[in-house]
């Protein structure tokens, strides 16, 4: 028996049963659709992926998830090497901005890069959460372009990341120095 071609428009055509409580079962007709695709301008993680390719040169996914202990989601033990940190800066500013009330994996940002070697986080960036976020980005693309990078560390299985994972304090300044922007010191009174 051959298959009939499904008019266009229609979606394909299946049953679905769901269980109910006390174990009585509804079933009905259910349409599914394409899975929805999402414009570049509107995740950050695929501006995060741009950046990264337009200033490394490398394929963002096949490079750098999965690279040492931090790069992709998630990381523990200690960084592997320089790239490796620059993942783990990375996570940490994230979760900075997690502590914040911000969503870095889909606040929207806007930003350009200029001849594959400058990126502008834009004026237009209408929240805080979204210009930090186009920052943490930048950093991390920089930050990558300025490493070498070792193919060793490529798809390391994390089950091999040992030791002490550093604290995200590291990235902050030292308190007192922390004091000593905010505080402008008083002037000296005439002998």
């Amino acid at each position: 028996m051959g298959r009939r071609p499904t008019p266009k428009g229609s979606g394909r055509r299946c049953w679905l049963a769901t269980p109910l409580g006390g174990g009585a079962q509804v079933s009905g007709p259910l349409r599914l659709r394409e899975p929805p695709v999402l414009p570049a301008a509107h995740s950050s993680l695929l501006n995060l992926k741009s950046m990264v390719e337009a200033i490394t040169g490398r394929n963002a996914i096949l490079s750098f998830v999965g690279y040492g202990c931090f790069c992709g989601l998630g990381g523990h033990g200690l960084p592997m090497d320089e790239v490796d940190w620059c993942c783990h800066a990375h996570d940490c500013c994230y979760q900075k901005l997690f502590d914040q009330g911000c969503h870095p994996y889909v606040d929207h940002y806007e930003h350009t890069i200029e001849n594959n070697a400058t990126i502008v986080c834009s004026e237009l960036n209408k929240t805080e959460c979204d210009k930090q976020t186009c920052e943490c980005d930048k950093s991390l693309a920089l930050c990558l372009q300025s490493q070498t990078y070792n193919e060793e560390h490529r798809n390391y299985l994390n089950i091999y990341c040992h030791g002490p994972t550093p604290n995200c304090s590291i990235y902050e300044p030292p308190q007192e120095e922390a004091a000593s922007i905010h505080i402008s010191p008083e002037p000296s009174a005439p002998p």
